[in-house]
């Protein structure tokens, strides 16, 4: 009679590696066997359809003979598959067995036809049983991996479906079908089965279609088209036999390409399907097969259809009303999962994942243009004392009366959230002309009124921080949210720590220690060399070298220092600097107190030593008689290491001692005197310049100056800068060169920015100018910059006061 192909699966598991495909190359006798059977039915089939079997050229015994060696191929080319592959082996044996008896049945009907008359129901029909059900198997043996993963509503789902193409494929055979045959029961038992386990079949099909998602891979496209050839062809043949009508010879060559069809998919390379949430197609697919299974009742009531398509087309709408509840359900489920997911249990405000993204949500759509949104952080104050004091439940119902507190003083659109503990967060716009303090104002208003506990009257206070959307202006909405409330969290430490009520994030003030952690690791990176990239690491030039791609590095710059009263040399001061990728040039306050916190700072001078001693090398190389000033700190002074390594550092490169002077500021040289005074003897006694710089800022104890092995004194622009308006400064800055020359120093005066004050400190005897009245400090160049002290104009002087 007939064969039965199947449907479509998924979530395949990985294929062996002999399933890769049906690859001529790799299965040549497959190949062969598969396009013999075909050339044989299409050349039978040629010679059917123009009406002469008789003369085909592939008849054999009978008209039936091609088809039945095209099917028994196609089972050779299938079991092939199945001893060949491992995998779902069983699945392509069940269809192995089902094409195999399709084509034996062709035979047993030939026998039954050379005895006489074949009846409708026939020994052939023994063998043709079984091959529906093997289809049914290998259908359902494909499809297992992806249906034992589904939720158990989408089974119903595929219910309806099924009984629905059910219901349609016994319309399509009609009441004459599925109606008592006269022949008897044998004959009508026959004539029902086989329409019976096709609607079985296309409803498989139909529901492993709807469990897939209506995603189809080829193999399984394949096996679509064979089981709709097939199911056609039933459909057909039946309606054939029931009208007593002729030309059944016609119908063989679509079971015959069923099979041909089922062992090329069988060397297919099969389609991975992952799982898939519940969407749009899902939500249609039940109501869709409830429309359309209401039509097929109405259309069964007056087409007077069999009773068959009432009865499937009934448990069609039954299971999709339910598979509709079902997902009804799922979305409540779902809807009631992603709110607790985003929200507070105690305040039912937005918890921090909510509050985030409505924050991403209000960044990546378009700015307010009236006004600038902002993120506000808020922590209850001494929130501690009332949970250690009155217990937990006392404080949760604290923290609930604030979170209704906060959300009644803010606009509907507002967005508010209880991010843990006793911290709140609030994104609100801030209407154009409205200050920042009326804003938290109507905060505080809302919050600091007393909370009746009990018989206690709790006093409520709160710290506020705020950031602006122009604090965070880079990056995705995902990170620019993270920044905002990073930056508004350090503006809320803030104000809680200086005990102000609120403050605003400040980009370039203290707020900006948040980075020194950041800083310290980047520093930490540029003194030790360390490559912080594959990048750098693989060039042995960047990865010996003291700084990295990623953090930047440093340089110097050099001020010049100008000689008048008749002192000599080129000199100049070194001067460090950060060059950084993302905040550009940083200059040293930003981070040489950072090396001194974290342990740096004798790498950071003997990185600057090593660059300065470099510097002069070259110069003096050209014929520049440079010295350059270095700075040194306390801890360097306490360095056992530090001396010998500059007068190392000093013969290595053939320099002279007066090539190099050490600053060290007054206060670390008075710190600990004698151990500062015993490393300037040993640079001292071996001919470097010794300078006490800063002079004025600290202690300025002029006693101190005999005891140290100092060659200059250099004054602080806090004191040579008010010269000209102050006679007591001026008078204390006379007594400082005075005094320096008595002992023997030269003095530089530092701050030099107009020639009135040069010349005033050139009067009082300074023997050195340093400021940016002749240079500002700079990279070096091929050669030094030389300025030159010229006397202002006498006319210029007396109208200075000079």
């Amino acid at each position: 009679m007939s064969s039965r192909p199947s449907a479509r699966a998924a979530v395949w598991p990985a294929p062996a590696s002999a399933a890769t495909g049906w690859s001529p190359q790799r299965h040549l006798l497959v190949t062969i066997a598969w396009c013999f059977g075909a050339l044989v039915m299409v050349v039978h089939t040629a010679w059917i359809y123009a009406g002469h079997p008789e003369v085909s050229p592939a008849r054999l015994w009978s008209d039936g003979a091609p088809f039945a060696v095209t099917l028994l191929l196609a089972a050779a080319v299938l079991a092939a598959r199945a001893i060949t592959v491992r995998y779902q082996r069983l699945a392509w044996t069940f269809f192995a067995v089902g094409v195999g008896l399709n084509g034996a049945g062709y035979f047993v009907y030939d026998v039954v036809g050379w005895a006489g008359r074949v009846p409708s129901a026939s020994l052939a029909d023994v063998v043709w049983f079984p091959v529906l059900p093997c289809f049914t198997a290998g259908i359902w043996t494909l499809a297992r991996a992806r249906v034992g993963a589904v939720r158990p509503e989408v089974y119903v789902g595929a219910g309806s479906v099924a009984l629905l193409a059910a219901s349609m494929f016994a319309a399509l055979v009609g009441r004459e079908v599925l109606a008592w045959d006269s022949d008897g029961l044998r004959a009508t038992a026959v004539n029902l089965y086989y329409p019976t386990v096709d609607m079985v079949i296309i409803g498989s099909v139909s529901a492993v279609l709807t469990l897939a998602g209506g995603r189809l891979g080829r193999a399984w496209g394949l096996i679509y088209v064979a089981v709709v050839l097939t199911v056609f062809g039933d459909a057909w043949l039946a309606r054939l036999v029931a009208e007593g009508g002729t030309g059944v010879e016609r119908l063989d060559p679509l079971w015959s390409f069923a099979g041909l069809l089922i062992a090329a998919a069988a060397w297919q390379v099969p389609r991975r399907l992952t799982h898939q949430p519940l969407g749009l197609t899902e939500l249609l697919t039940p109501l869709v097969s409830m429309v359309v299974a209401v039509l097929m009742l109405i259309v069964a009531e007056f087409a007077h259809l069999p009773s068959t398509v009432l009865v499937l087309a009934t448990g069609a709408i039954v299971l999709s009303t339910v598979r509709i509840g079902l997902s009804l359900r799922s979305i409540l489920v779902a809807a009631e999962f992603h709110r607790l997911a985003l929200s507070d249990d105690l305040t039912g405000l937005y918890n921090r994942r909510g509050f985030l993204r409505g924050v991403e949500e209000a960044l990546a759509g378009r700015a307010p243009t009236a006004g600038v949104r902002a993120v506000l952080m808020l922590d209850l104050d001494h929130f501690k004392d009332i949970n250690d004091g009155l217990g937990h439940q006392t404080g949760d119902k604290v923290l609930s009366a604030v979170g209704a507190r906060l959300a009644g003083a803010l606009a509907p659109e507002d967005l508010i959230a209880r991010l843990g503990g006793d911290e709140f967060a609030i994104l609100t716009t801030v209407p154009a002309g409205q200050s920042f303090e009326a804003v938290v104002a109507g905060l505080f208003q809302a919050v600091r009124q007393p909370l009746q506990a009990g018989r206690i009257s709790l006093p409520i206070d709160v710290s506020i921080g705020v950031a602006v959307e122009s604090d965070a202006p880079d990056g995705t909405p995902e990170e620019r949210a993270l920044e905002l409330l990073r930056c508004a969290d350090m503006a809320m430490y803030r104000a809680k720590a200086e005990r102000q009520g609120w403050a605003r994030y400040d980009p370039l003030g203290s707020d900006q220690q948040r980075d020194s952690l950041e800083l310290a690791g980047e520093l930490r990176a540029v003194l030790t060399g360390t490559p912080l990239t594959p990048a750098v690491a693989a060039d042995p030039e960047r990865s010996l070298a003291p700084h990295s791609a990623d953090c930047g590095w440093l340089e110097l710059h050099y001020q010049p220092l100008v000689a008048v009263s008749g002192a000599e040399g080129i000199r100049a001061e070194a001067l460090v600097r950060w060059v950084h990728p993302r905040y550009g040039m940083v200059p040293p306050d930003r981070f040489v107190g950072l090396a001194e916190r974290i342990g740096l700072v004798p790498y950071l001078t003997r990185h600057v030593l090593q660059l300065a001693l470099d510097q002069v090398a070259r110069w003096r190389a050209e014929g520049a008689p440079v010295t350059v000033s270095v700075n040194l700190s306390a801890s360097d002074m306490a360095s056992p290491t530090l001396m010998d390594e500059v007068l190392d550092g000093l013969a290595a490169r053939g320099l002279p001692p007066e090539a190099l002077t050490v600053e060290i500021t007054e206060q670390t040289a008075i710190g600990d005197l004698d151990t500062g005074r015993d490393a300037l003897a040993v640079l001292r006694r071996a001919g470097l310049g010794v300078a006490i710089d800063d002079f004025g800022t600290g202690y300025s104890a002029l006693s101190y100056l005999q005891r140290l092995p100092a060659t200059e004194l250099k004054l602080d622009r806090s004191l040579t800068t008010k010269i000209l308006e102050d006679p007591a400064a001026a008078a204390i800055v006379q007594a400082c060169i005075d005094l320096a020359h008595t002992l023997g120093l030269e003095v530089v005066a530092e701050g030099i920015e107009t020639p009135e004050l040069a010349d005033a400190l050139v009067d009082r005897g300074c023997d050195w100018l340093q400021g940016w009245l002749f240079g500002r400090p700079t990279p070096a160049g091929p050669t030094p910059a030389v300025p030159v002290y010229t006397r202002a104009p006498a006319a210029d002087r007396v109208a200075s006061g000079a």
